[in-house]
């Protein structure tokens, strides 16, 4: 399959789509694939296996702490905006409810409005989490003094809005170009989570080994003071 650059991409969703509908499918595209791509980092260290997280645990448990609870709440800003309303405050937003709008063309005027509806439904927990915990914070939730409480929200969840979005954008992939974007195959090129965990394991094996060889009596001089530390 041909590599386009990221110009020939948006020049060819232009050309075939218009300038309004192009840009804007263009720029949702991008976004769609950069909350896949934090989603899946975000998979790799919390949703492999209880041995991982026993891992980050060891590791630095704090610290992954802090990243799990930043990532997911920000894969959920993230879909909130990827869904929000067309225009806020006088000015317009990125969102896919200005597609149908865009779309004259049946019936994928027709699929793309019943797209989007699927994809607000899917994406009803992101909002209320985004309104009452994340963009502002609710007075009653923060003193958990709510008789309203926030719905919790599964990765089966996230899964499905995630899904949701990206159907949007295919069913004007699949009319244009008869393709579609494996949005949750995103590549890294292996710099990513799994690397991480990777250098992680490494890192506590040879720990370990320190740690032996210091009860034995028998140190290596970087055991003292390791070399490099930056």
């Amino acid at each position: 399959m041909e590599s386009k650059s990221a110009e020939e991409l948006l020049e060819q969703s232009i050309r075939d789509m218009g300038p309004e509908l192009g840009t804007r499918y263009h720029a949702l595209r991008n976004e769609a694939a950069w909350v896949h791509a934090k989603w899946k980092q975000y998979r790799q260290l919390y949703a492999v296996s209880p041995e991982r997280i026993d891992l980050l645990n060891q590791a630095a448990g704090h610290f992954f702490g802090v990243i799990q609870e930043s990532l997911l709440e920000d894969v959920i800003l993230h879909l909130a905006r990827l869904t929000d309303s067309p225009r806020s405050r006088g000015k317009s937003n990125l969102t896919i409810q200005v597609l149908p709008e865009l779309i004259i063309e049946e019936p994928l005027a027709s699929d793309i409005k019943k797209l989007v509806s699927a994809a607000l439904a899917a994406c009803e927990y992101v909002q209320a989490w985004r309104k009452r915990r994340l963009a502002h914070r609710d007075l009653t939730l923060a003193l958990a003094s709510s008789t309203d409480p926030l719905p919790g929200i599964s990765r089966a969840d996230l899964e499905a809005a995630l899904a949701s979005t990206g159907a949007v954008l295919n069913r004007l992939a699949g009319h244009y170009w008869s393709t579609e974007v494996a949005y949750h195959h995103f590549i890294t090129g292996g710099r990513d989570a799994d690397r991480l965990v990777y250098y992680l394991q490494l890192g506590l094996r040879a720990e370990t080994q320190r740690q032996e060889r210091l009860k034995r009596g028998e140190p290596l001089p970087e055991d003292i003071k390791p070399k490099n530390w930056v």
